[in-house]
């Protein structure tokens, strides 16, 4: 390359040019402006210094991605020729970070001016989150945080802007907006589309809101704050009582009704229902966090370890192209980890508080992986009637017990989870119940007057 780059952040205002911006410009250096809509072009032309534009680029380009690409090409172009002095308003600008990330060598020199945001700077206190409007689609925003959205180049970008951070904070948040040199104007959030004038020195700071209570959205780390309050000095005293034992059914009782709102198809019971099993994960961690045992990052430090671990087809070196496969390699690289050398050692590890048929399915799945399986659902339903055919007082503990390891078998071989059928034939059961307890009320009948065979009738009609 023929000459230097050198990037000079000049502000919006010609009031914003530092002293050593000014020595540079005026050094006889070719000057390329990003835009010439600035206070620093207006600068150049009153003292008759020759300086070329990049505004040609805003009509060519379709998105800020493409312009930024555009123009740092520009620069390095023009550089064949000669120095250029490359003026944007703020250095933080794409176009300047792809030249100094380019391998353009010698390397651009960089000379930052003051900030586009200006003055909001002075309403910030504590962390301040500093982000392009046109990336509101990757924000990761905390109401704990400050926000410090640049260039809203346009209404229908702040009105995109605002449904993403009204996702985070209240709508009546208290923000301030700017243009260039002007004064921060205070409005709420939800105004922030409504203003009179949108361009690339349109900013607005959103201050951090730090009370749980002042939140009409939380996220999970709101839930851990919750739980610490709760489980502090001057929380509830329920919760302070609580223990990892006392606390066992909840888990257990939370667990089978989400399953409810699975079955039930209602998505606002399930978001319910799940957000009460998160509540048992947070107040188990809270309490190990008092005992000094662990904390809520070791429990997702643990899981995403997990994840990473056994998708070694995602993560990794190893291949599995469909479900039955990924479940394979999953139990593999768990018996590795475990340092178990037979299956018989992955069996006897089978948590043993689960129901005995989920536990069972999971012991016909580890024998079937070693090979021991039979060979259709009918095999197996055939060895369970013969198990049954033969039961007597004597032998029906082993008997049953050999039976239900068989519908195990089935079960699995099935995918059907055990639990669930057995559950949803109880709900089918008492529904049926229900309609001859309905059919015996409307004839005048009573149960205790009906004899035993008579009630198998009307069941044998309900099951009709």
């Amino acid at each position: 390359m023929g000459g230097t780059i050198t990037i000079i952040g000049t502000g919006w205002s010609r009031g914003e040019l530092t002293l050593q911006a000014v020595e540079l410009l005026t050094g006889g250096a070719h000057i390329l402006l990003h835009t010439d809509h600035c206070g620093c072009a207006e600068w150049l032309s009153e003292r008759g210094i020759a300086y070329a534009s990049l505004d040609t680029l805003y009509e060519r380009c379709e998105d800020f991605d493409e312009l930024a690409r555009a123009a740092a090409d520009a620069v390095t172009e023009a550089a064949r020729s000669g120095d250029v002095l490359y003026c944007v308003p703020d250095v933080r600008d794409l176009s300047a970070r792809l030249l100094t990330a380019s391998g353009v060598q010698p390397r651009p020199r960089v000379v930052a001016g003051p900030p586009v945001e200006g003055a909001l700077l002075a309403l910030c206190r504590g962390e301040t989150r500093m982000v392009e409007a046109s990336d509101w689609q990757e924000y990761h925003l905390t109401p704990r945080e400050n926000c410090l959205i640049r260039e809203l180049a346009s209404r229908e970008l702040a009105a995109e802007v605002k449904l993403g951070l009204m996702a985070v904070y209240p709508e009546e948040t208290e923000i301030w907006v700017m243009n260039g040199a002007s004064e921060p104007q205070a409005m709420p959030l939800y105004a922030l589309d409504r203003g009179a004038l949108y361009d690339h020195r349109t900013c607005a700071l959103i201050p951090a809101q730090r009370s749980v209570l002042a939140l009409e959205r939380w996220d999970f780390e709101h839930l851990n704050e919750i739980m610490r309050i709760l489980c502090g000095p001057d929380g509830c005293p329920w919760d302070r009582a609580q223990t990892h034992q006392s606390l066992r059914t909840c888990m257990l009782e939370e667990a089978y009704e989400v399953i409810d709102a699975i079955d039930e198809g209602d998505m606002d019971h399930l978001c319910e229902e799940l957000g009460d099993v998160l509540l048992q994960v947070a107040i188990h961690a809270e309490i190990a966090r008092l005992h000094g045992e662990f904390d809520i990052t070791d429990v997702t430090t643990a899981i995403c370890d997990k994840m990473i671990r056994r998708h070694t087809h995602v993560f990794g070196a190893d291949d599995a192209q469909s479900a039955d496969q990924v479940l394979d390699l999953w139990s593999r690289n768990k018996m590795a980890e475990r340092s178990q050398k037979t299956r018989t050692e992955s069996m006897r590890d089978i948590t043993r508080a689960l129901p005995a048929m989920l536990k069972a399915v999971k012991v016909m799945k580890r024998s079937g992986e070693a090979g021991l399986r039979d060979e259709s659902v009918r095999q197996a339903a055939e060895r369970c009637a013969r198990r049954l055919s033969a039961l007597s007082v004597e032998n029906a503990e082993e008997a049953l017990g050999e039976a239900l390891l068989d519908l195990a078998e089935m079960a699995f071989m099935l995918k059907v989870d055990p639990e669930i059928a057995l559950n949803g034939a109880i709900k089918r059961f008492i529904e049926r119940f229900d309609e001859i307890e309905r059919k015996i009320n409307a004839e005048g009948a009573g149960f205790d007057a009906l004899s035993a065979e008579t009630l198998r009738k009307y069941w044998d009609l309900v099951k009709l």
